[in-house]
């Protein structure tokens, strides 16, 4: 039976080619996303019971907060508080300023992010180095000799793969480091670690709760459940805030993350509705191949009442159009395999480098069941759905109608129909979502982040073993590039433009609220340290005030400037911003006069504004670590003068993170554009499918009434009321499908709102024009069918 389906497949290739084309590009497309879904989202970390590792901080919902650091003193906390836990480890919220030089002696000095961890942190992740040992308790302690595990990746390409590194010293940052091991292949947590070195916290931090910089990771105990450990450490939180009012809010809240979710973070959400978007397209294009294959059935209604007539049971003949179909879908498959590896090599060179795990995406042994699982439906969609109408006529009545055409194609009737309304809702979905991200990204790349000059070329360069030399020599190293030849201006700044959305936030109070205790749920300020002409290199505007210079020193006034945002504030309570004074740290120990005012620019996050507070670097604590330039030469030529400056002031040091403004900005809002043409694609992909489904039925319904149309013209009919009468019964079904789905976008701005900025998925404008938009598609594609009549 399947060789004599073979053989009718490949008889008649030019009636199948099209069904077997769409079903190709859908499965193609879905098996790709999967694929990406797969390697992303359902293949389980390189951590052993990866389900009992949460990651712990605190959120002020209140305040706006979203994430709200620890201190080291509720490491205890949560050691002594929540019995659930196995074991509780602390590590930084993020990896920004943790970075450490190697300087092996045979190479340039190259920087590695850093993380350090507390001594338990591998045993709550469940892994072991694979060379030498896990850190102890001893190495945590101040004053213990330094200690580091490299990644296998830095051991491979910095250390040279050198089997007897355990013991060995190397330098970070001009400090030598034991090495003690070397950590198995895949562990790299935080993300992009290469090393971990003991946390080794001073003894004023293991005591103070306003120091505030890490976040826990913890494993549950066999048993324990997630959602009762949240309730514990929620209840832990507030009880330590009735005992500590000057460390911590009463609207603080704990927050309990699984590993797996923390890992993909909103990829997660993406990557969901991405899929979501390509298994649409595979019903679509189910529908559109199953149309044209119950449009081929009909014209076969001849074959069929013959073959009935002459003794054929109809659950063989049932059995021949199934395999037939299944032929269709197999072909359909192996097709969509070769289109969803060329998808997957595109998708992952040009998806956004933030997705964790995107790159190991292949077309593996799930992806193959989830092919031929879609395979399996297209066999239902090309064989069993189209054949049963077929396997209700009348033989009588197909023999004297002369072919069973007219009497099929009534009892087809109602199975076209859904294929339409049912293609229809899928294609106006994913046209509306494609577009709706597209006004998104529209609005998000105009409406401006506060950088106008997206020339202007950033690095890491961190001054390490200066100590309190450090500002001084970064204010050298900016004076030097400041005089080169070609370069227009230069400075330096302490966390550079969107390079993470975890920086350093601080809690302020302005004078007029210094009494107040709804300061300490206000929203915590962005704090920068810069070096004068920060903000002219960066193209961000002064708008009040002045900008930093030489006579803001160290034993001077404090000062400040701050952003509009935070202007505002001030002039709501009826103050002038400019003269007026801050402190930061609520209650910290000196007032700073505010000396200007820039404008409001988006730092952490390319979607929303924040507000900013910037201190000279001569009067700041923590030193700069980003040098920004801007200039006449090429970038690559700016980056050279950046490292040749900085080895004539220090030859240890290393320049990491090269990029302009503008790559930055592109980078932040890659995920968005790759969502964008992703689902364009998938829209452009419907529409033309749901064109195809409508053009098939109106073909079919054309030959079976070919007879009558005939006669009606020969009668006097008018050409222009046979179209409209031809188009009417699809069109109203393709209305109905445009209603359906644009019931369905409405659900999705529920579902995806985080997806979007500056618009809504409730618009009416919108819909209409999706809805005007297809069926523009359609009415040309059925006027040019329906012109020969």
């Amino acid at each position: 039976m399947i060789l004599a389906a073979i053989r009718a497949v490949v008889r008649n290739w030019s009636a199948y080619a099209a069904s077997i084309g769409i079903l190709a590009l859908g499965i193609g497309m879905s098996v790709a996303m999967f694929s990406l879904v797969d390697a992303v989202l359902l293949r389980p970390l390189p951590f052993p019971g990866q389900d009992a590792i949460q990651l712990i901080w605190k959120t002020d919902p209140l305040a706006g907060n979203h994430v709200e650091e620890l201190a080291y003193p509720e490491l205890r906390d949560l050691q002594t508080g929540i019995p659930e836990f196995e074991s509780v480890a602390v590590m930084p919220t993020s990896l920004y300023g943790y970075a450490k030089v190697l300087q092996t002696g045979n190479a340039e000095p190259v920087q590695i992010e850093g993380a350090p961890v507390s001594h338990d942190f591998f045993r709550v992740l469940g892994v072991a180095p694979r060379l030498g040992r896990d850190f102890a308790a001893t190495d945590e302690r101040v004053g213990a000799a330094p200690v580091v595990i490299v990644s296998d990746r830095v051991w491979r390409g910095d250390l040279g793969a050198d089997q007897g590194i355990v013991g060995r010293m190397i330098r970070l940052n001009g400090v030598g480091h034991t090495v003690i091991g070397v950590m198995a292949a895949g562990v790299e947590f935080p993300r992009g670690a290469g090393l971990w070195v003991p946390l080794g916290v001073e003894r004023r931090i293991v005591e103070r709760r306003g120091a505030t910089f890490l976040q826990a990771i913890a494993r549950l105990k066999p048993g324990a459940r997630r959602e009762v450990v949240a309730q514990k450490v929620n209840a832990l939180f507030m009880r330590l805030a009735l005992e500590h009012p000057d460390a911590y809010t009463r609207s603080q809240r704990g927050v309990v993350t699984p590993l797996v979710e923390y890992w993909t973070g909103s990829a997660r959400l993406h990557l969901w509705i991405m899929l979501s978007a390509a298994l649409l397209l595979l019903i679509a294009s189910m529908m559109s191949a199953g149309n044209l294959v119950l449009t081929r059935m009909l014209a076969r209604g001849s074959e069929i009442a013959t073959r009935l007539a002459l003794g054929a049971r109809r659950v063989d003949v049932l059995a021949q159009l199934a395999a037939e179909g299944a032929v269709i879908a197999a072909a359909a498959a192996v097709t969509g395999l070769a289109i969803a590896e060329a998808a997957i090599r595109f998708l992952v060179r040009w998806s956004p480098a933030d997705i964790p795990r995107l790159a190991e995406a292949s077309l593996n042994l799930n992806a193959f069941c989830f092919a031929a699982g879609a395979a399996a439906l297209a066999a239902i969609a090309c064989s069993l759905m189209p054949a049963w109408p077929a396997m209700r006529i009348d033989i009588e009545t197909a023999l004297r109608e002369g072919g069973a055409r007219t009497s099929l194609t009534r009892r087809a009737g109602r199975s076209r129909n859904i294929f339409i309304l049912a293609q229809a809702a899928v294609t106006v979905m994913l046209l509306a979502v494609a577009l709706l991200l597209t006004l998104s990204y529209r609005a998000m790349m105009t409406a401006g982040t506060g950088f106008d000059h997206r020339d202007a070329l950033s690095m890491n360069v961190r001054l390490t073993g200066h100590g309190k030399e450090a500002p001084a020599l970064y204010g050298d190293l900016v004076k030097r590039l400041q005089e080169a030849s070609g370069v227009t201006s230069a400075a330096a700044v302490l966390l550079r433009p969107l390079e993470g959305t975890i920086g350093w936030d601080v809690p302020y109070e302005f004078e007029f609220e210094q009494k107040a205790e709804g300061n300490r749920v206000l929203p915590k300020g962005n704090y920068e340290v810069v070096t004068p002409g920060y903000f002219k290199t960066v193209g961000t505007e002064i708008l009040e005030g002045r900008d930093f210079n030489d006579h803001d020193s160290a034993d001077g006034e404090p000062v400040a400037i701050i952003s509009r945002a935070l202007a505002e504030r001030i002039r709501g309570a009826g103050h002038t911003p400019v003269g007026y004074r801050m402190r930061l740290g609520l209650g910290g120990p000196r007032w700073l006069k505010i000396v200007g005012v820039s404008a409001d620019a988006r730092y952490r996050n390319i979607t929303q504004p924040g507000v900013d507070v910037f201190v000279p670097y001569v009067q700041a604590a923590p030193s700069t670590n980003y040098v920004v330039i801007r200039g006449t030469l090429p970038p690559r030529e700016l980056a050279a003068l950046v490292r040749t400056t900085l080895k004539g002031i220090d030859s240890n040091q290393a320049v990491a993170g090269i990029a302009t403004i503008g790559e930055l900005i592109d980078r932040n809002a890659a995920r968005h554009r790759f969502n964008m043409i992703l689902l364009l694609w998938f829209g452009m992909c419907a529409a033309i499918l749901a064109a195809t489904g409508v053009y098939s039925v109106l073909a079919e319904s054309m030959a079976a009434r070919r007879r009558e149309i005939a006669i009606r013209t020969a009668l006097g009919a008018q050409k222009p009321r046979l179209v409209r009468q031809m188009i009417a019964s699809p069109l109203g079904f393709v209305l109905a499908g445009e209603v359906l789905g644009g019931g369905l976008v409405w659900a999705f701005g529920r579902v995806g709102s985080e997806l979007l900025y500056g618009v809504s998925a409730r618009s009416p404008l919108l819909l209409g024009a999706v809805a005007i938009f297809l069926l523009g598609i359609i009415y040309m594609t059925t006027v040019e069918r329906e012109s020969c009549i």
